[in-house]
């Protein structure tokens, strides 16, 4: 349908496609789309993508409508090693406000900065970092100086933060439940090993935070729990204090599944009824058409496409109506990981350096491949043209993703300053995208051995935002 023709049938609907709320919701919609007749066995087979792309198409009208009257937001995550390149700007950063989630994520943002001096001895060891007037005073009214967790940043009388060294302690006493692909599926096996191991020797505290890296790196590999690479599972890990620690989700190439894998997902963590909710969920929606056919949707998973088109309210939305359902306290989007083109080799290779780089011939092809696909789902040529410019399998493509959750993110801290209406649900980020680098991984999308620095971040990221929680 045409823009002008469909604004009244949006707004009409925009109950069904809501901007971030705060009250407990399912994204199932009852409202049955009106489908031009056809066989019945072809109608079985494809009304679910059906339905899915009425809905899209609604979505598409409601977001074009907010893009005119508020214009485009810019993405403030960037990385050292990355130029941005064609037109992806990569430098505002997230609306100021004295609330609590957004002076810790401020903060956050210098303590990573001052890992990045020298990853390698700043990694794990205790940081001070400098923080701002309205930052100082925010968190003593909000009693952030208690020191209840060895991993919260903490004021001094020199407007510094404490950003202590990795501490086991900060995962014990919560129920915390990792929701995504295989970018969290690696970091909770080496986190799970680290605490069963600790455990098995009468809970006495491994020194993390007086390593380095390469350090840290080397022990927990010397004793680890159970086997840290490969597909299995890693097991959760529990005990009597309320401590809950498990991994839920989807690893390896599942774009077939994915629907099916993420519905399983959030039903097992719903048992859960987490405190702590970390998700994340990017790299099975992007493509390398041209360059590997394993990540270029067909007719089976084309509405991938329709769930990249509308991350926000296909995923993050999605998340956050979780956890508002299992009455979280603290939401935490993680950004999709680094990519490092210079990691990858043959048609890996070449496919990273022309999308990066926009080629236009790349760029055509991709559309000439995917366009049959568009009718099928309600899009646009615009559609495809956006999912093959941004939507790629390198670092371009995480990046742009994770503007989208830093612009979720600042809609719900401006709606209610980062705590839903009615709980206590401090939603933030959890930036380990700046952290990794070219030295961390292997695989060019996995970063194993920056895993003890990625653990010591998200200990300090949980405990902040939790005193956001508990103020």
């Amino acid at each position: 349908p045409s823009m002008n023709q469909s604004m009244a049938e949006a707004a009409a609907a925009s109950a069904v496609v809501a901007a971030p709320s705060s009250s407990a919701s399912s994204c199932d919609v009852s409202t049955t789309p009106i489908i031009p007749k056809r066989r019945a066995s072809a109608l079985r087979r494809r009304a679910p993508l059906l339905l899915l792309s009425y809905v899209v198409t609604i979505i598409i009208i409601l977001q074009s409508q907010i893009n005119t009257n508020s214009g485009t937001s810019e993405l403030f995550l960037t990385h050292h090693d990355i130029n941005s390149g064609g037109d992806l700007k990569m430098s505002s950063s997230l609306k100021h406000q004295n609330s609590c989630s957004q002076n810790t994520l401020d903060t956050l943002s210098r303590f990573i900065a001052k890992i990045n001096e020298d990853p390698h001895t700043n990694a794990m060891i205790d940081l001070e970092i400098p923080i701002d007037d309205d930052a100082a005073a925010n968190s003593a009214n909000n009693n952030i100086n208690n020191d209840d967790d060895k991993n919260s940043t903490i004021n001094d009388a020199n407007n510094m933060r404490k950003a202590p060294g990795l501490h086991l302690s900060s995962f014990h006493g919560k129920r915390i439940a990792l929701l995504g692909d295989s970018t969290l599926f690696y970091i909770a096996k080496y986190l799970g090993s680290m605490l069963v191991h600790q455990n098995a020797n009468a809970g006495k505290e491994v020194e993390y935070h007086k390593m380095n890296m390469g350090q840290a790196n080397s022990f927990v590999l010397a004793n680890k729990q159970f086997m840290l690479k490969g597909t299995a599972s890693p097991p959760p890990f529990k005990k009597d204090d309320n401590t809950w620690f498990q991994w839920y989700g989807m690893s390896g190439n599942a774009h077939t599944r994915t629907e099916e894998l993420i519905d399983a997902m959030f039903r097992d963590a719903e048992k859960m009824r987490p405190e702590v909710v970390v998700a994340n969920m990017a790299f099975h929606w992007f493509h390398l058409c041209g360059y590997n056919e394993k990540f270029c949707p067909t007719p089976m998973d084309s509405t991938i496409i329709a769930r990249w088109l509308h991350y926000k309210e296909t995923w993050l939305q999605r998340v956050y109506d979780f956890a508002v359902k299992v009455d979280a306290k603290v939401l935490l989007f993680k950004t999709a990981n680094f990519i490092c083109g210079t990691a990858r080799s043959g048609d890996w290779a070449t496919g990273d350096a022309l999308y990066q780089s926009f080629d236009n011939a790349t760029l055509l092809e991709c559309q000439r491949r995917l366009e049959p696909l568009a009718k099928g789902l309600f899009l646009v040529p615009d559609d495809i043209r956006k999912y093959c410019k941004y939507g790629q399998f390198t670092d371009v493509g995480s990046r742009y993703l994770n503007e989208q959750m830093v612009e979720f993110v600042r809609g719900i801290d401006e709606q209610d300053g980062g705590v839903s209406e009615g709980r206590r649900l401090t939603v933030g980020l959890y930036n380990d995208h700046d952290v990794e680098s070219c030295s961390t991984t292997d695989d060019a999308i996995h970063h194993k051995s920056g895993n003890v620095v990625r653990i010591r971040l998200l200990a300090n990221t949980i405990d902040s935002y939790m005193k956001c929680s508990r103020s």
